[in-house]
């Protein structure tokens, strides 16, 4: 995640079982490129060694307000020299000190001085659904944190719900969004990523090499940017991004009809998915079994989701497709904005290897201009984020102000 490289981030872990779950979230956040720094309640400390976190973190663990051995007063240093706080775990009685500005142990205190953060709930199923805790998450999120809700499943208590901590990776996608200027708050989005198949028999399909990358990048750029996402994908092995609903396709078929129901009233359309072109006109339902003749394929063209989007669109929203081409990069390119009725297209030349890297280099083509930008398909996103912005909504007062 090279959006959290150079962070400053402090880890704020209180007295869940779960605390033992802060070592991989510490050692997580500094693998991305972040800079981590550790406050523990007392309660955390009995869970989880100072000795232990102080050695991973690289500095002391803030336990007191002010150390016997020194005058610092560390919630007031480390919340002016942090730029994200994480409560992780966070229990259900620090929930309610923070949401009443009760400051008391040195994670309330740096709550009191930081004003938001991340906060990471971990308890009880019935100490979690009660109405208490929900008022104070209400509290919490209206305030300005993020609340990562916990995951539901068996418990340490013995018990089946919803409590456990959230997924490391979760709560790291939360970090990545924070770090993300809301330029599409209020923005519906919906992004498809991934390759169809288009069955020959039951155990043969066509398809291409796309891993989906480029589509989730997008849908996370997007989530963290402020708006509302909803990912729709072929087949991949990736994980969903946190706070982001997917909706799992295999065939063209499928995909149309999903893509036609979740844009009907979105904002912005990302189409980029590797969708097949043509299809096996007749199926067989049993398997072909091989021989020494030749095998003849008869195929048809699928349906242009695409330009049905395109060709449909209401007025304002927009509409943006992906080109992978061999050759005449930019002239095809933009003769699909013009076929399509697209506001505009990606294009990238399958030829420098894209399929399934995590680098890629891309033209962002509108039919004013043409943007060419490379890097990690996480930062490549992110720009085509604000070039969406910038290009087709309001505040270009912060045109220039970016993070890579």
């Amino acid at each position: 995640m090279e959006i959290l490289r150079n962070r400053k981030v402090v880890l704020g872990i209180t007295g869940s079982i779960a605390a033992y779950k802060a070592v991989e979230i510490l050692r997580k956040l500094q693998k991305a490129g972040a800079e981590v720094k550790v406050a523990m309640t007392p309660s955390a400390s009995k869970f989880i060694s100072t000795l232990t976190l102080q050695t991973i973190s690289g500095y002391p663990v803030y336990l007191e307000a002010v150390p016997e051995n020194s005058p610092e007063i560390r919630h007031t240093s480390l919340s002016s020299w942090g730029e994200l706080f994480i409560v992780a775990p966070a229990t259900a009685n620090t929930i309610s000190k923070i949401a009443h500005g009760i400051a008391d142990t040195s994670v309330t205190n740096l709550a009191l001085c930081f004003g938001k953060g991340i906060i990471c709930p971990a308890m009880n199923v019935r100490m979690y659904e009660n109405p208490v805790t929900q008022k104070n998450l209400e509290i919490l999120k209206n305030l300005g944190y993020e609340i990562v809700e916990p995951d539901s499943g068996y418990l340490a208590c013995r018990e089946k719900g919803k409590g456990r901590l959230a997924e490391v990776e979760d709560i790291l996608d939360a970090a990545f969004y924070w770090f993300i200027p809301k330029l599409l708050k209020g923005k519906r989005v919906v992004v498809t990523a991934g390759a169809t198949r288009e069955y020959i028999d039951p155990v043969r399909f066509l398809s291409n090499p796309s891993s989906g990358k480029m589509g989730f990048e997008l849908a996370k750029a997007a989530r963290g940017a402020g708006a509302e996402v909803t990912l729709i994908t072929g087949k991949t092995q990736l994980r969903t991004p946190y706070d982001i609903k997917r909706i799992d396709v295999e065939t063209v078929e499928e995909m149309k009809e999903a893509v036609l129901e979740a844009t009907k009233d979105v904002d912005i359309y990302i189409s980029a998915a590797a969708i097949g072109d043509y299809r096996p006109i007749k199926r067989e339902e049993k398997k072909i079994k091989k021989s020494e003749r030749k095998l003849i394929l008869e195929l048809e063209r699928t349906p242009d989701i695409l330009k049905l989007i395109g060709e449909g669109k209401r007025n304002g929203q927009i509409v943006i497709g992906f080109a992978a081409e061999t050759d005449n990069l930019v002239e095809n390119a933009r003769k699909k904005i013009e076929e399509k009725n697209l506001d505009a297209i990606v294009a990238n030349d399958v030829k420098k290897g894209i399929f399934g890297s995590d680098k890629t280099e891309i033209s962002f083509i509108t039919k004013k201009g043409e943007f060419l930008i490379s890097g990690s398909k996480e930062e490549v996103s992110i720009k085509i984020v604000q070039l969406i912005y910038e290009n087709f909504f309001k505040g270009v007062e912060q045109r220039n102000v970016w993070l890579f």
